[in-house]
């Protein structure tokens, strides 16, 4: 019997709904799902009933979870209680952030969230793609990411957390032919060099994805590991790059580069942004903070987002 899936079977029991206690406990709801699921196999006893309005708890169910939430709160308080005689230890929260991270968020970070530490917090930030942050986050490597959601998360020992979506476009210099257009056709692809980042990041296997659906083959000039690297070859090798843009703000990468322009395809591509963060540790009070900041930073800045609650 895992501590984890008892905080899961609080939760439904505190919404007596799968979806909001996914999102206020930061998982996906197959994982509660899953958890529930293997506590009923653990005891053979069914213990909740689902209908399509709520969810019910059985008889036994109830007793359960009745007895185990105060033995749950007895626990945190306890938890609290030896957190607070090593608060001289330090603490240090590893951060990824993708470079296309929204700026609304970055700059609350930076200009709330870390002057709200206190002596012994820290933040190391670890700048990078989706794939990148993936491997580092299953190798324990950084705590928390903000990026991409690719499609094949459910590979990865990650739990996730969507909060907005950004729009994949085309990443050309402001002289380019292509800038005449408001919108474009992705079948341009065909005659258009594009410049790519590497394995690290989602997007360009997104790209790729979504030209073979349309038998497009893309012509690819270059690869590139560092986003740095990737602009300068956009400006100065001629080729054209994607980047996905926030529809509230101009991406961070592209800030000093006033030469570049972005035009979004005449189909529309999104992905999905989100948080990013190890499902099979208990979070540090230091990652518990940097969550529900994330989170209610989002929820202030329009971008969809959970409740910002957290049941650690």
């Amino acid at each position: 019997m895992q501590f984890k899936a008892l905080e899961y079977l609080e939760a439904v029991y505190h919404y007596k709904n799968f979806t909001k206690a996914a999102e206020a406990l930061f998982v996906s709801q197959p994982a509660i799902s899953a958890a529930i699921r293997k506590l009923e196999e653990e005891f053979n006893v069914k213990l909740i009933t689902r209908t399509p309005k709520k969810v019910l708890f059985t008889p036994e169910g109830e007793g359960f979870a009745t007895k185990i939430i105060p033995i749950l709160e007895e626990l945190r308080t306890l938890e609290k209680d030896m957190l607070a005689k090593g608060s001289n230890k330090k603490q240090i929260l590893r951060l990824g952030l993708s470079p296309t991270a929204p700026a609304d968020i970055v700059h609350k970070i930076y200009q709330v969230f870390l002057p709200s530490l206190s002596e012994n917090e820290e933040v190391f930030f670890d700048e990078g793609g989706a794939y990148y942050h993936l491997a580092k986050i299953a190798a324990g490597e950084i705590d928390v990411a903000i990026n991409v959601l690719p499609e094949d998360i459910s590979n990865f020992a990650v739990s996730s957390i969507p909060l907005y979506q950004q729009e994949i476009c085309l990443l050309i210099r402001e002289d380019s032919v292509l800038a005449q257009y408001d919108k474009i056709p992705i079948q341009l692809l065909n005659s258009t060099p594009i410049t790519s980042l590497g394995a690290s990041s989602y997007l360009p296997k997104r790209l790729e994805m979504e030209a073979a659906k349309r038998n497009i083959r893309l012509k690819v000039a270059s690869k590139h590991l560092h986003q740095t690297s990737y602009i300068e070859e956009i400006l100065l090798g001629g080729s054209s790059g994607i980047i996905n843009v926030d529809s509230n703000n101009m991406s961070r990468a592209l800030y000093a580069h006033k030469a570049l322009v972005t035009r979004p395809f005449l189909e529309p591509m999104y992905l999905e942004i989100g948080i990013l963060y190890s499902r099979e540790k208990h979070p540090q009070p230091l990652t518990q903070k940097i969550l529900n900041f994330i989170a209610a930073s989002a929820k202030l800045e329009g971008h969809q987002n959970p409740e910002n609650k957290l049941f650690f």
